[in-house]
């Protein structure tokens, strides 16, 4: 089998056999490819194994390696690799860019490493960042398809020969997902704003509810659950990312807080002054806007038709069921479950000709709809 850039199949090495790198590993073997895999966790390597990610590594050499390590020993991993197999491609998925390649940069010219020649070795590396994931990680999350349709940076530097920056290329195609290419300053700085900034963000909004009684907790909405969904997560990894990318990022903070403060200083008025919440929130509405759409494209407008489903089993599968015999394709969803009763709400977003043919085949077949359709 060949992969998806034909040609036979390739040789790569993953190293870091946690959710990122065994995903990796099992988009490869999806397409053919020979992988093999090392972890410092020896459960994570059994695990990543029994998934059929790949076999164990015992020095075989490869046409690429993937760096999947915590960031803080990423440049360890990938001058070690350069070293250890001297024509193969190196590459990572560190979330932080910078300091990764500053700190490989350095390695290689320190006198210790001189005896390998870093001109060769800094060819063979370039940068890379899939942007994707979960909130919890491990092997067993993973997925060949967790990288399909996402874009994967690329951070080349200055001295990346062509060979190199193809073999990237062709590692990010192979795992379906679409190549991005910038500097590391670049995407550093942009992931401050959308990565970084909102995990902190969740984080602290959700660290805010570990000091509120049971009763408050009780009136928690689905809002609240989707700002804090993201907070579940490692707190050594994005210690990590964090000091990794620390003046992009505390500028960031700096902005966001700066934007709060001035609405506190207004709701403590008197009277409280409501232009500052207005301006905020219109602020945040054009912000919105301008994400992407469905696939990264232009983003449009939906209709949101609320179903009340049974908690029970069966019952989504019903209810998406119901919408394909209507010929209405479903573009997103959204589960709200009700406090104390065995029901939830389902939200289906289709597009604004499709929700009263939905409403009215829904209705048909017996589904209670919990009001009139809204746009989003």
């Amino acid at each position: 089998m060949s992969g998806r850039a034909g040609g036979p199949p390739r040789r790569a090495l993953v190293v870091g056999a946690g959710l990122i790198g065994t995903s990796v590993a099992l988009a490869l073997r999806e397409r053919g490819h020979d992988v093999w895999l090392a972890d410092v966790k020896p459960d994570h390597l059994r695990q990543a194994e029994e998934l059929g990610a790949g076999s164990a590594h015992r020095g075989e050499s490869v046409d690429v390696t993937v760096v999947a390590v915590p960031p803080g020993s990423t440049a360890q991993v990938i001058v070690q690799r350069l070293n250890d197999d001297q024509r193969n491609t190196v590459t990572d998925t560190a979330s932080i860019k910078r300091e990764v390649q500053q700190e490989v940069e350095r390695m290689l010219d320190a006198p210790s490493s001189a005896s390998h020649g870093r001109a060769e070795r800094i060819t063979r590396y370039v940068g890379g960042h899939p942007l994707a994931g979960r909130e919890r990680g491990g092997p067993q999350r993973a997925h060949p398809a967790m990288f399909a349709g996402r874009a994967w940076v690329l951070t080349p530097n200055a001295e990346v020969s062509p060979a190199t920056l193809e073999n990237a290329r062709w590692l990010v195609t192979e795992c379906g997902a679409t190549p991005v290419t910038m500097s590391a300053a670049e995407h550093d700085d942009a992931l401050a704003v959308t990565s970084h900034l909102p995990q902190l963000l969740a984080s602290a909004l959700a660290a805010r509810l570990a000091m509120q009684p049971d009763p408050v907790l009780q009136l928690s909405g689905q809002a609240l659950r989707d700002m804090t969904r993201i907070a579940a997560a490692d707190p050594s990894l994005w210690a990590d990312i964090a000091t990794g990318n620390a003046l992009p990022l505390a500028e960031a903070i700096e902005g966001l807080t700066t934007s709060l403060r001035d609405v506190a200083a207004a709701l403590r008025s008197a009277p409280p002054e409501p232009e500052a919440v207005r301006l905020l929130i219109e602020s945040g509405g054009a912000g919105h806007s301008r994400l992407p759409g469905k696939h990264g494209g232009v983003p449009r407008s939906y209709q949101i038709v609320p179903v009340v489903v049974p908690d029970q089993p069966g019952q989504l599968a019903r209810l998406l069921g119901d919408a394909a015999a209507a010929g209405v394709n479903v573009e997103d969803l959204r589960v709200e479950h009700a406090p104390g009763l065995p029901v939830g709400v389902i939200e289906l977003f289709v597009g604004p000709e499709s929700a009263g043919v939905l409403r009215t085949a829904l209705a048909e077949r017996g589904w209670t709809l919990s009001d009139a359709a809204e746009a989003s």
